[in-house]
Parts: structure tokens; sequence; C-alpha cells
């Protein structure tokens, strides 16, 4: 009779057994990894200065607003300043540039240049001339109130020579292209 306990065979059982536990070892899943600590930032409010249009469409008028900011970064402010200024004045002394309901334009900051990408809405308003400039100046003017060096326009994420076919947006705005 073969004896059943042989060295080879206890090597073999000791193996077999070995790569089991070396099998059921690696197909366990990895540890869940812990998730970072959410920071949020802090909700701060911010006074900015708006303009908007007077009533002849000829001369600008300030309305210093109260905004809400997550953070201090100038994007995300220049942002809230966009979003208020597309809801319209609250006093009663200038008139909206934007009719109501009017989406706010987005805006990026790279470092003294601000971004503005005008809803292709906007190429649809009937205005004429002082109604663009009321646009693109009021906008200039409330971002490049407090920083800022100018601001560049597009028009639905593109490039565009006009908005409404009246004042030219192939170049950057400052302060000087905006005087009253």
């Amino acid at each position: 009779m073969k004896r059943l306990f042989t060295p080879i065979n206890i090597l073999g059982l000791l193996l077999l057994a070995l790569s089991l536990a070396v099998r059921n070892w690696v197909s366990q899943p990895p540890p869940a990894p812990t998730p970072p600590a959410l920071q949020l930032e802090v909700v701060q409010p911010i006074t900015v200065t708006l303009y908007f249009s007077n009533g002849n469409v000829d001369s600008f008028v300030t309305e210093d607003r109260s905004v809400s900011v997550e953070g201090q970064s100038p994007g995300k402010v220049a942002q809230a300043e966009l979003n208020a200024w597309a809801r319209g004045p609250l006093k009663g002394k200038g008139l909206r540039v934007i009719p109501q309901g009017s989406a706010a334009p987005d805006v990026w900051v790279r470092g003294p240049h601000f971004y503005v990408n005008l809803p292709s809405s906007y190429s649809q308003f009937n205005y004429g001339v002082s109604g663009e400039r009321m646009i693109l100046c009021s906008l200039t003017r409330s971002l490049l109130e407090k920083t800022g060096k100018d601001v560049l326009f597009l028009v639905g994420g593109q490039s565009a020579p006009t908005l409404l076919g009246h004042m030219d947006l192939t170049r950057p705005y400052g302060k000087a292209d905006c005087q009253d």
C-alpha cells in the first residue's frame, strides 16, 4: 500500500494552502479612503459699485450694492458683480441695461484682465449705438471700478467683431474708452 503522507504530498499541501491564502489576501478590496474634510469658504458681503443707464441712455447712474461672495478671489467677486448688474438697479434712479430676465454674462479674470462672455441672446437685442455702448461700458465701468486694467468681450463663447453691429469687440475696453 502506498503511503499518504510523503514529504512531496505534505509539501504540495503546504503550497496549495499558501497559494489559497495569498489568493484570498490579494482579492480583498482595498480599504475605502477617508475623504478630506470639507472646508467651505466664508460667504461675505462686499460693497460694489454698479453702473446703469440714465433715462436718456447717454450717461451713467451708479448704485452701490452689497453682494454676497464666497471667498475673496477676483473671479468670484467679478461674477457676483455681473449677477447683480444683470438684475438691474434696485433704487429708482437708473434704468436696467438689458431686458429683465436676461442671463448674466460669465466672467474670467487673468491678472488685471477681465474676459466677459456675453450670452448670444444679447446679440438679438434691438438696440442702437447708444444701447450697445451702454451694455459694454456699464459692464466695463462696473468691473474696473476697483481693480483691473481692461475688459475683453466674447459673444456666445466666441470672438466676435461686434455685439449689435456698432461697437468694436476685437480689442479690450479700458476706463478711458467709457467716459461720460
